[in-house]
């Protein structure tokens, strides 16, 4: 297997396509995509598929597996999703040039708007229909939602490779205080109440098709609380994101009953969020893709926000802004 996306050439890209029963018409382009390669790839017929070569040494190929066997649950059961495309002998992923690799139908459509509740309400909607289907979901292989993972190990590692010397003691101040709320923020049973779910629910990951909104990218699905596929669509002042978060409810409830105790989660899921998203910038820089795309990461200026970033999510712990004592002001009210 490869250990690298350097040997991932065009021609590639075609074969793999072309070994799903297709006939290519020579074009492709990329995708914005970091963590794996994703590109469009032109049919002869005037059609497109979507090729995604996975980052080697990140999933297996068992792994991968198991999440297109959740999508594919998913799609059976009318959720509104990417579908995977099978070969000739049924496979949805294969290995092709040292790379596992798979194919998606394309999916035409436009990023949902936040500030449109309506969109809102549908999203609410699509979540809640995955979910439905998540509640007796079991990953056996992929991760979970995990604090230690996403939040003791992600810190570290930014401690003892990233941190400017003369910001560690504060970094190691504020980040000592943070997991602390974190860890009281969350149950002891916090794995208890992990469904199976998408696990990277945000804007990027979804398109609104005239059919309504498709869910896109399964590639960090996990076990995990359902409100883990919800908190990241909330942004704007804290009007805004109780309207959006109204929405988002009532459209979830119209499947499945939404759990309002873990609302008091969401300053824990964000703080690790944080941390996780940064040391993955950090293990990933040796991608030459990554300093491309994110230029102002690894600058002493980065680093003085990221603190300033880290203290303030120290004090959303004091907010209850998404306290489930006051669950009726984000109830339906269309």
């Amino acid at each position: 297997m490869q250990k690298d996306f350097s040997q991932l050439q065009p021609d590639l890209v075609l074969d793999l396509v072309e070994s799903y029963g297709y006939q290519v018409s020579g074009q492709s382009y990329p995708l914005n995509s970091y963590e794996n390669r994703v590109f469009q790839v032109g049919l002869e017929d005037g059609g497109s598929v979507i090729a995604k070569f996975y980052r080697p040494e990140h999933w297996s190929k068992q792994q991968i597996a198991e999440e297109h066997s959740f999508a594919d649950r998913l799609y059976k059961a009318d959720v509104q999703i990417a579908e995977n495309i099978v070969n000739d002998n049924a496979d949805s992923v294969i290995e092709l040039g040292g790379y596992l690799c798979s194919l998606q139908k394309k999916i035409i459509g436009r990023v949902p708007e936040l500030d449109d509740l309506d969109s809102m309400f549908q999203l609410g909607q699509l979540i809640g229909s995955m979910h439905l289907q998540g509640k007796d979901w079991l990953f056996m292989h992929r991760r979970s939602f995990n604090i230690v993972r996403m939040g003791c190990t992600g810190s570290a590692y930014l401690a003892e490779n990233w941190i400017p010397k003369k910001l560690q003691g504060r970094y190691t101040s504020i980040i000592m205080e943070l997991l602390s709320a974190i860890a009281d923020c969350l149950p002891d049973d916090f794995d208890s109440h992990f469904i199976g779910a998408h696990g990277d629910c945000h804007l990027s990951n979804v398109l609104m098709s005239r059919d309504g909104p498709v869910m896109l990218d399964f590639d960090d699905c996990m076990m995990a609380p359902a409100v883990q596929d919800i908190w990241m669509f909330l942004a704007g002042d804290q009007p805004q994101q109780k309207r959006q978060l109204s929405e988002l409810i009532e459209g979830y409830e119209e499947s499945t009953e939404f759990p309002h105790y873990q609302l008091e989660w969401i300053p824990a899921m964000r703080a690790l969020r944080v941390i996780n998203y940064t040391a993955w910038l950090a293990r990933r820089w040796s991608d030459p893709a990554f300093p491309l795309a994110f230029p102002w990461f690894d600058t002493e200026d980065y680093w003085l926000q990221h603190l300033k970033q880290l203290q303030q999510l120290v004090n959303d712990f004091n907010s209850e802004q998404f306290s489930s004592k006051g669950s009726g002001e984000v109830s339906g009210n269309r």
